[in-house]
C-alpha cells in the first residue's frame, strides 16, 4: 500500500491528527509541510513546525514495511536537515516514525538518541494499536477506519458512520472533503474493491480541485499575471504537487518538469483538475502523452527508467 501521500494529505489537513496519534497535546498550532534534504535528495515524510517560537518541532516518517535500517535513516536525515538550517539548530525536536504493522519495528538497539535531560528524541507509533485505543469520536481513528478492518463487507456495513464521524468534527467543507478523500483512497488501496470515482460517488464527495475555495484561491494566486509568468507559476505549483502525492526521483521530477513546459496554459490548468485522479507514473505518462504539443517519440517511455 503506498501510503506516505495519503498521510501527507492527512497531516497537511489537520496536523492535530499526528499529535492524537502520538498522544501528545501539543503547546500551540502546527503546520505541516514535506521537506527535502539536499544531500542525498531525500524527502522527509513531514516536519510539524510550531506556529510560535520557542516550540519543539516534530520529523514524522511512515513506514509500511520492514526496515533495520529506519532509524539510522531517520536519524541521518534530521541531522541533515540541521545542518542546512543553522538558524534552527537550537530547537528542540523529536521524530516519530509511524508504523502501519508495529510487527515490522525492530526496535532502536543503538539508535536511541537523547536529549539534555534524557527524554528520547527518535520515536516510534505503532498505528493499529493507537487506532484501537483511541476514543469512537476520534477523527483520526475514523479517516483511518480502513486500516481496521478485513473484508469489503465491513467496509460497506460500517462507511456511513465513519463518514458520519467525520462530518461531526469541526472543519471546513474543504478539509473534510480532503480527509474524505483520504478515507476513501485508503480503502482503494487496501481492498481494491472500489475505484476513486465510484468511491466519491458512495460518499457524495466533491473532488477538491471543483470546490469553490480551490477555484478562488486557484484564480486569485495567477490572475494579473504575464502569460510567462503564469506559465511558471502553475509548472513550479504542479510540480510540488506531483513530488508530495507520488515521490519520484528528482531524476524522474526533472525530466517531468521539462514536459510541464512543453504544455500550453489552458492544459496546464486542466491537469491541475485532473492531477488528483492519476494514480501513476503511467497515468500521468499517458495524460502528457495526449497533451504535448509536440511529443517525440518513446521519450515519454523513458521517464520509467
Amino acid at each position: 500500500m503506498k501510503t506516505d501521500p495519503l498521510f501527507y494529505e492527512l497531516f497537511q489537513t489537520r496536523p492535530q491528527i499526528f499529535f492524537e496519534l502520538a498522544q501528545i497535546t501539543p503547546p500551540c498550532p502546527y503546520r505541516f509541510e514535506s521537506v527535502t534534504v539536499k544531500s542525498a535528495e531525500k524527502r522527509i515524510d513531514g516536519v510539524l513546525y510550531p506556529t510560535v517560537e520557542n516550540q519543539p518541532l516534530y520529523f514524522v516518517e511512515v513506514q509500511a514495511a520492514p526496515d533495520k535500517q529506519m532509524y539510522w535513516r531517520t536519524s541521518r536525515e534530521v541531522s541533515t536537515f540541521f545542518e542546512q538550517r543553522p538558524a534552527l539548530q537550537d530547537t528542540e525536536w523529536f521524530a516519530y516514525v509511524i508504523w502501519l504493522d508495529g510487527n515490522d519495528d525492530k526496535g532502536f538497539k543503538k539508535t536511541h538518541i537523547y536529549d539534555e535531560q534524557k527524554k528520547q528524541r527518535i520515536l516510534s507509533i505503532h498505528l493499529i494499536d493507537i487506532l484501537k485505543k483511541l476514543p469512537a469520536n476520534s477523527l483520526a481513528l475514523n479517516v483511518l477506519r480502513p486500516l481496521l478492518v478485513d473484508t469489503e463487507q465491513e467496509v460497506r456495513q460500517n462507511i456511513t458512520t465513519w463518514v458520519e464521524q467525520i462530518h461531526q468534527a469541526d472543519l471546513s467543507p474543504e478539509a473534510e472533503q480532503r480527509l474524505l478523500m483520504v478515507m476513501s483512497q485508503l480503502i482503494e488501496e487496501k481492498f481494491k474493491i472500489l475505484n476513486y470515482k465510484e468511491l466519491c460517488k458512495m460518499l457524495n464527495l466533491t473532488p477538491f480541485t471543483e470546490t469553490s475555495s480551490f477555484q478562488e484561491a486557484f484564480q486569485e494566486r495567477f490572475q494579473e499575471k504575464l502569460p510567462e509568468k503564469l506559465k511558471e507559476d502553475r509548472v513550479q505549483r504542479l510540480i510540488q504537487i506531483i513530488d508530495a502525492k507520488f515521490r519520484f526521483s528528482r531524476d524522474t521530477i526533472n525530466k517531468l518538469a521539462v514536459k510541464l513546459n512543453q504544455l500550453t496554459l489552458d492544459d496546464l490548468k486542466n491537469l491541475f483538475g485532473d492531477i488528483f485522479r492519476l494514480r501513476r507514473l503511467k497515468d500521468l505518462n499517458e495524460w502528457l502523452d495526449q497533451h504535448l504539443v509536440a511529443p517525440q517519440p518513446n521519450e515519454l517511455a523513458n521517464l520509467q527508467h
